[in-house]
């Protein structure tokens, strides 16, 4: 099975550049399938103007565990590597709160299903019965087990705006950050080491939003720590801010944080900068540096300050969290066609005493604006001796929205 995904990988790609290809068009490198044409706007379900529903359908599969969503800490037996898996059916509704006019209202649910489901619950509740963790939804230690598969409700929240002013009541994925949960929002199938064990996914709490001029807007507010869905678990308290700032035409400035009572993960401090540039028409890149600072892991005791509960001592290897951390990532685009985008992602991360660095190099492919394809190789090396951070990990998905 893995033999022939890796030569089905490969003639996809070589496929995808016309490599060979006596009727090759025109355009870079003779892209045979993949024409300079149109893309053209994608079609959803339903887009406004006063309700938007939608979702997506992706199909994933990867060699090997990658130490981040497919197999790391607990989820390493789940058997996600080496299968064809549903990785995510997510599916949303909501209405944007517009106050351009004045006082206007929205709100937004979301919900997924897939091996992925696991990283959109709330499991910094911890406790059983809380929202969708460990309540008959899936997840590793669910009374009701659905194998590899899980339920998630990522996002339920409230808006109202007014003028350059909006307020987002609920839970909602995090600002911090540049990769995320939901798949289509990243260029690669895997993800960073730095976003799976250092950063949070989703939050419970509120944040305002101001548009301070047209190139500049800034966030604050509250949650109840990490990763939680509408409970505080360990007295969780934090505050989030941060900004975004349109520099120029060709940079913008990503800077966003927390700090306080992060609940599971205990107290501390998190701060994410990034910079986008574009360079030309067609090649850009993204630099993001990460700096995390809890308690969770004591020096001298080796497990959290706050609680001694069921976390212990952060350790990306065993359970996919850290207590101290600094991530530097780089990324590299460059757009071969409208349908085509050869992308680069070099990670430098270093957690509780250990590095790990992971270079991943992948082709975006697009031959319809509702589709896309995205074979990718990863290499896994670090100073840790556990094989998962010693490997190359061949992968590709397909992702369908509606």
């Amino acid at each position: 099975m893995k033999v022939s995904m890796k030569a089905l990988l490969g003639a996809a790609i070589c496929l995808m550049l016309g490599a060979g290809s006596a009727n090759a068009q025109s355009g870079p490198l003779g892209m045979g399938l993949i024409d300079g044409g149109e893309l053209g706007e994608p079609t959803k379900l339903k887009d406004g103007p006063t309700f938007d529903y939608g979702g997506w359908f992706q199909v994933g599969w990867q060699e090997h565990n990658d130490g981040a969503f497919t197999g790391n800490g607990p989820f390493q037996n789940q058997n996600e590597a080496g299968n064809v898996n549903l990785n995510q059916l997510y599916t949303y509704v909501a209405k944007v709160a517009d106050g351009s006019n004045g006082l206007d209202w929205g709100f937004r649910f979301d919900s997924m299903y897939g091996v992925d489901g696991n990283e959109g619950q709330a499991f910094g509740n911890v406790d059983a019965n809380h929202w969708d963790f460990l309540n008959g939804f899936g997840g590793p230690g669910d009374p009701q087990t659905h194998g590899a598969y899980e339920i998630a409700f990522p996002q339920a929240y409230l808006e109202v705006a007014a003028g350059d002013l909006a307020l987002k009541a609920g839970r909602f994925y995090t600002p911090i950050g540049y990769e995320v949960v939901t798949s289509p929002n990243n260029f690669f199938l895997s993800r960073q080491l730095t976003f799976y064990n250092s950063e949070p996914f989703t939050h419970t709490g509120f944040l305002f939003t101001h548009k301070t001029t047209e190139t500049f807007s800034s966030t604050l507010g509250w949650t109840a720590g990490w990763d939680s869905g509408f409970k505080r678990f360990n007295d969780g308290s934090n505050l989030v801010n941060g900004f975004t700032w349109n520099f120029s035409d060709n940079i913008v400035i990503y800077n966003y944080g927390a700090v306080g009572n992060f609940g599971w993960r205990g107290d501390g401090w998190i701060n994410s900068t990034i910079v986008a540039l574009t360079w030309t028409e067609r090649f850009s890149t993204v630099h993001q540096l990460d700096i995390l600072d809890t308690n969770l892991r004591d020096p001298a005791t080796g497990v959290g300050a706050n609680f001694g509960g069921p976390i212990g001592p952060g350790n990306p290897v065993t359970n996919g969290i850290t207590g101290d951390s600094t991530g530097w990532i780089t990324y590299s685009f460059y757009k071969l066609t409208d349908k085509l985008t050869a992308g680069s992602r070099l990670e430098i991360y270093k957690a509780d005493g250990n590095s790990y660095v992971t270079a991943t190099s992948g082709i975006n492919w697009k031959p319809h604006a509702n589709l896309i394809f995205r074979p990718e190789v990863r290499r896994n090396q670090s100073n840790h001796p556990n094989e998962l951070f010693h490997q190359t990990i061949y992968g590709a998905d397909m992702i369908l929205t509606f």
